[in-house]
């Protein structure tokens, strides 16, 4: 009996795969078409995949189809629209990660303990020159004069917040990994050197790169999590009390109110702690490591707090999303909006979210309106002509 079992069930493993091999040419062709109409109703196989990736335009036309951007495009499209797509590649990765010890995600290097890194902030922080900070501030200062004076103009408040690097606060995991010409000395002055030259201008910056990296070795943790780029909750905490003190100062008399916290480690990893690992797209990613959760203590309660009146804008990088979270929910500021590289997203309200897309111009009027201001660049960008949300900022108060 178990013989004819046996027997009995091949054909129906044949059968069943054989539908499966067939049914594949027609998900995809679901997918293709629910990528334009019904993207949430697209079929995929496995866990979804981790990152962002664009699609290709598909131009029909003979100089396209001679340089073969179409026939690329079109391979493109058809393969991201397979749905075992994500399996496949998680086995691949899985093998190339656990057996081999390859990173598959691109822009993504991996230094000691376990940390990771991307790519660019380690160009940044190995090509830093000596006199560089001198030099970014000459070209920031300006716009950062007409940014500040048009607030100070309208009665309200201006901070200029530059946030940290991973490269620049754990050198030793990673400078060692790839070409680093730069000098000691070029790398550990940029800052000092670029606040410095825009402080005896006049500008109100608040350094909490600084600041974090003088903090390296306080706590029985990194400030950096070992899977991820931003800084943990506890740097993002420190950060936050820096600016909320500035902004309190500038304003003459206490407009947020601040806050104590304290923290329990936690694991596995969640959310930007754990961003790059994501992007491994592995099945057993590398989370064995512990990260502090942090508990706020407003100092008044915020149902009470006048600081949910305030229109806060803040504009700024990935670096300035913790930060606007953490305003939002510990210092009362509900009406706070945080937008990210001016035009990719809108992001505020209680619980804290993203709002809103792809922002047109119109929709950056309301900075014009805010009784504080935050602008954020971090220290491996600064005064970048790769980045150009300092200028929309000026655009905008520097219109009629």
């Amino acid at each position: 009996m178990m013989m004819g079992s046996l027997s009995l069930s091949r054909p129906i493993i044949r059968a069943a795969f054989c539908a499966f091999l067939a049914l594949l040419p027609l998900g995809a062709a679901w997918n293709l078409v629910a990528a334009q109409y019904f993207p949430a109703k697209a079929l995929k196989i496995g866990p979804k995949l981790g990152g962002v990736t664009y699609d290709s335009s598909v131009v029909l036309s003979w100089r396209e189809i001679r340089d073969g951007k179409f026939q690329k495009a079109v391979a493109s499209r058809v393969t991201d629209a397979m749905p075992v797509r994500p399996l496949l590649i998680r086995i691949n990765n899985e093998i190339r990660f656990h057996l081999f010890g390859e990173l598959t995600a691109p822009n993504v290097v991996r230094g000691a303990k376990g940390h990771l890194i991307e790519q660019t902030y380690l160009d940044d922080y190995c090509s830093r020159t000596e006199g560089m900070g001198a030099k970014l501030a000459a070209v920031a200062l300006p716009k950062l004069k007409d940014i500040q004076n048009f607030y100070q103009k309208h009665g309200a408040v201006f901070v200029y917040v530059v946030t940290p690097s991973k490269a620049a606060h754990l050198p030793e995991y990673f400078a060692d990994r790839v070409p680093c010409p730069s000098t000691p000395a070029a790398r550990t002055q940029l800052v000092p050197d670029y606040v410095g030259a825009l402080k005896r201008e006049g500008i109100h910056v608040v350094d909490t790169a600084s600041l974090i990296h003088s903090l390296k070795g306080t706590y029985p943790f990194d400030l950096f999590p070992q899977g991820g780029v931003h800084w943990n909750d506890v740097g993002g905490a420190r950060a936050v009390s820096a600016v909320v003190e500035e902004i309190n100062r500038l304003a003459g008399h206490e407009i947020i109110p601040p806050f104590t916290f304290t923290y329990a480690m936690s694991q596995p990893a969640k959310g930007a702690d754990r961003e790059l690992v994501d992007l491994l797209n592995v099945f057993f990613p590398p989370l064995g490591y512990q990260t502090p959760k942090v508990s706020f203590q407003p100092s008044v309660p915020c149902a009470v707090s006048p600081a949910r009146q305030l229109d806060v804008a803040v504009v700024g990088s990935s670096f300035g999303d913790l930060p606007s979270r953490i305003l939002v929910e510990a210092n009362c500021l509900k009406r706070l909006q945080f937008y990210y590289y001016a035009t990719l997203g809108r992001f505020g309200g209680a619980p804290y979210r993203e709002l809103q897309r792809n922002l047109s111009a119109g929709d950056l009027n309301a900075w014009r309106n805010a009784d504080v201001m935050i602008l954020e660049e971090n220290e491996s960008f600064m005064a970048s002509a790769k980045v150009a949300y300092v200028d929309q900022l000026r655009a905008v108060v520097n219109r009629p």
